[in-house]
């Protein structure tokens, strides 16, 4: 019984710990950053994201995979397997290094198809992290890396095959997710794709229920991805022509999470 209890007792501090622990780097982390940083276009980004030591720490698979409900890699492979490029498309744009995994799969894709791979992050620390992943994997062939926020993208109108955006969105102020979707949609060209996955309000209660005490505690802005912040309907509210976009998405984990997949009609 005494090894049982023992067991529990710390099987429960771990818990509190990690809970303790994303709890910091994330939503108390706004808190601080604002208060001390108002004038800072990256204060909305929690420091797991900045910090080139909680980076290293964050970036292992059972804790990326946990928190996504161990969907991670079907998630990732889901977007991947989205990236199909034909003929002359030969430039893909991905926002946000999301601690450069995708970048991987995505680079792999751009060299088999020779084309031109652009990761573009607003954190330096990211960037250098994805760069080294690359690097360390021989990966870097045509591919490029862009200090600079998606909410105003350094790159003219029509510039991009495909935009990746693999959970951007929640992470963004309600504005700054508009924002970040029209700069996507202006820089692609048109038969252009912007593909990526996201939050969705699930079908089941009992994720609805986990969903709420998890954003509420640690992810912000997320559950605007529920309710505020319908992809679809953005899209077409920001177009200049609602027949210029088509748009798909893929339900996955009981709707916790979906894939989609936006694109611009040719001309």
């Amino acid at each position: 019984m005494s090894i049982v209890l023992t067991v529990g007792v710390i099987g429960a501090f771990c818990i509190v710990a990690a809970a303790a622990y994303f709890f910091t780097v994330t939503r108390l982390s706004l808190v601080i950053q604002e208060a001390l940083h108002k004038q800072d276009p990256s204060n909305h980004i929690y420091w797991i994201y900045k910090n080139k030591f909680l980076i290293w720490i964050t970036d292992r698979q059972p804790i990326l995979s946990a928190l996504l409900l161990w969907n991670y890699h079907r998630l990732v492979n889901d977007v991947v397997n989205r990236l199909i490029l034909i003929g002359e498309e030969k430039n893909v744009l991905q926002l946000s290094c999301a601690f450069g995994n995708i970048s991987e799969k995505l680079a792999e894709k751009c060299v088999e198809h020779d084309a031109q791979f652009v990761v573009a992050d607003i954190i330096p620390n990211e960037l250098s992290h994805t760069q080294k992943k690359l690097t360390d994997r021989g990966l870097m062939k045509n591919t490029s890396f862009m200090l600079c926020d998606a909410t105003s993208l350094p790159y003219p109108d029509e510039s991009f095959d495909r935009v990746v955006s693999f959970f951007l969105f929640h992470e963004l102020p309600l504005e700054k997710k508009r924002e970040a979707l029209k700069e996507s949609m202006r820089v692609v060209k048109p038969g252009g794709k912007i593909i990526g996955a996201e939050f969705h309000r699930p079908d089941s209660w009992l994720l609805r229920v986990s969903g709420i005490l998890f954003f509420a505690v640690f992810e912000r802005y997320a559950r605007e991805m529920w309710h505020t912040f319908n992809l679809e309907a953005e899209i077409l509210a920001h177009a200049r022509d609602p027949k210029e976009w088509t748009f798909s998405k893929k339900p996955i984990f009981k709707e916790n999470y979906f894939s989609f997949e936006a694109q611009k009609m040719p001309r």
